[in-house]
């Protein structure tokens, strides 16, 4: 039988797969259907949103990183500038608690891309016409 945390990470990363496969289909259908400046205004307002949910919950996961490696007296030094490096040296027992935040803040980032693409492709639609 597999751990708690393991299930959760599991229960976790296949929540957000399937999340970012909907926004993706949906943003297909929404690019092969809008027009150049509902593309545009639509690509701001994705990229907006990566970065409501994104930046606070990244800000989360490397708090509660350092949080759990200086509980376990494992917190290495400048260990922000390569902060996945590190999950290794979670505990057991904290990893799903820290990882959850890494990987939301993760989703944020391709939110953040996928609004780029979208306006991109609005853009160049409006400079194609």
């Amino acid at each position: 039988m597999r751990e708690p945390s393991t299930r959760l990470e599991n229960a976790v990363v296949e929540t957000l797969i399937s999340l970012g496969l909907i926004v993706v289909f949906c943003s297909v259908g929404f690019a092969a259907s809008a027009g150049a400046e509902a593309m545009i205004w639509g690509g701001i307002g994705l990229s907006a949103i990566g970065f409501a949910y994104g930046i606070p919950t990244a800000a989360i996961y490397h708090w509660t990183l350092r949080q759990s490696l200086v509980r376990a007296k494992r917190l290495p030094a400048r260990w922000w500038l390569r902060a996945t490096a590190h999950h290794d040296l979670i505990p057991r027992e904290e990893r799903a608690g820290v990882l959850v935040w890494g990987a939301i803040g993760g989703t944020g980032f391709l939110v953040i891309v996928l609004g780029i693409v979208l306006t991109s492709i609005g853009l160049w639609r409006m400079l194609a016409a």
